[in-house]
């Protein structure tokens, strides 16, 4: 498998951390080529001096859609496997948080936390906030770029059809429930941890777009954690457990071949390699909804980019039908940002024990949002959201960011009151 790397180099734009360092060994290009020292000579000296590049590998995949060769990303998996011994400790509080994250109470705890401090750094600072303790104390700084990074989005449907309203400069009537279109279709729903936590109205609200365009909503009984974050923080054993209990979930379903849809794409990715039966089985929300003729009546007179969450485009190939849904929304004129392929430095709970990198990426990202003239910004993906939403508010604070089931809740609300 390393015989199919050429050392062509067209990997080398779409790694985030290459972009950032321009250290060959920081590509994926130069990580193979450390890889294969490390099978030609297996001693431990040599595995610790590559240890830093293969720690700083965000998981991305990126690399792995643009090789023309069909290198596999897993290379670089087996990679981080062999150093991890002696990759360098994170500090006790990251460690901590990051073993927290797919608990779906302490996320809860955590987003209302969030909200609190953001509201008092708003009401001190304003819109600024965040520009504001860039320079934070040592020490005060991590925390800053956690409340910076968390994901947020309206609490309430009245909240996000003020600021929709605004944007578009139309004034819109809220009905309890939206138009509904199609024949029904059985489809289960995963919650995920992140969403149901941090960004339960907007699961609501695209519940509530599933429903509107067709589809009758059974959820799993007693569903934990896909297992994605327990995977990448050294935890297999609860990865695992946590899988075992996801399939005897679905197997509670009473046809056992029903769609089970998700809206976080790392979700997505690691439940698809639960086994060949879930390959099929496990439908993005977006996938499922970009074969449809929605049902979308009110114009949205907005320049909308999308950002395409690395484990949806890299890791699942989805990319046109998030595209295909932005399209169909009248007035709505989709723009392409530039190194849109790129990650945005979030990764999980990498960005967690790379904040620098993390933050600086972000940012990165956020100038090329920026700089595509759109008045807002939608992804799909709790972690992205969070990450650009902070380098947003350090590149562009009046260029909002909300998922994307947020918006399209809003574009199926009935024509506005004249």
């Amino acid at each position: 498998m390393l015989r199919r790397c050429v050392g062509c180099g067209l990997c080398l734009p779409h790694c985030a951390t290459w972009a950032e360092t321009g250290n060959e060994t920081h590509s994926p290009r130069g990580r193979l080529l450390l890889l294969g020292d490390m099978l030609e000579d297996p001693n431990p000296e040599t595995q610790a001096s590559y240890a830093e590049a293969f720690d700083l590998c965000i998981g991305c995949r990126a690399c792995e859609t643009a090789c023309p060769g069909g290198v596999p990303f897993s290379l670089l998996e087996y990679g981080q496997s062999l150093v991890a011994p002696h990759m360098e400790k994170p500090s006790a509080a990251t460690a901590f948080l990051s073993r927290q994250l797919d608990s779906r109470i302490f996320l809860s705890l955590l987003g209302s936390f969030g909200r609190g401090m953001r509201t008092v750094l708003k009401w001190g600072w304003g819109t600024t906030w965040r520009r504001r303790l860039d320079d934070a104390p040592l020490g005060a700084d991590n925390l800053v770029r956690l409340l910076g990074s968390m994901p947020v989005a309206p609490r309430n449907n009245e909240e996000l059809v003020a600021q929709l309203d605004r944007l578009v400069g139309m004034s819109s009537q809220i009905h309890k429930s939206l138009p509904t279109s199609g024949s029904p279709h059985d489809v289960a729903f995963f919650m995920g941890c992140a969403n149901e936590g941090l960004l339960p109205a907007s699961s609501r609200r695209l519940l509530a777009v599933l429903e509107a365009t067709g589809h009758r909503l059974h959820f799993l009984e007693n569903q934990e954690c896909c297992g994605a974050l327990a995977a990448h923080t050294g935890r297999p054993g609860t990865a695992v457990r946590l899988q075992q209990a996801n399939i005897q979930s679905m197997a509670s379903l009473q046809d056992d071949e029903m769609p089970v849809v998700l809206e976080a794409a790392g979700c997505g990715l690691q439940m698809k390699n639960y086994g060949p039966d879930f390959q099929d089985r496990i439908v993005d929300a977006t996938v499922l909804l970009g074969d449809l003729l929605l049902p979308f009546k009110r114009e949205v007179p907005l320049k909308v980019v999308y950002h395409d969450p690395c484990h949806a485009r890299h890791g699942q190939g989805i990319y046109q039908e998030p595209r295909n849904i932005l399209k169909q929304i009248p007035g709505l004129q989709l723009v392409e940002p530039l190194e849109s392929e790129m990650c945005c430095g979030s990764g999980g709970a990498w960005g967690l024990h790379h904040q620098e990198m993390s933050e600086r990426l972000g940012r990165r990202k956020a100038r090329h949002l920026r700089l595509s003239g759109a008045d807002l910004v939608v992804t799909s993906n709790p972690g992205c959201l969070g990450q650009i939403a902070d380098g947003l508010a350090m590149e562009a604070p009046g260029l909002p960011i909300l998922p994307l089931g947020d918006l399209l809740w809003y574009a199926l609300l009935t024509h506005p009151i004249n």
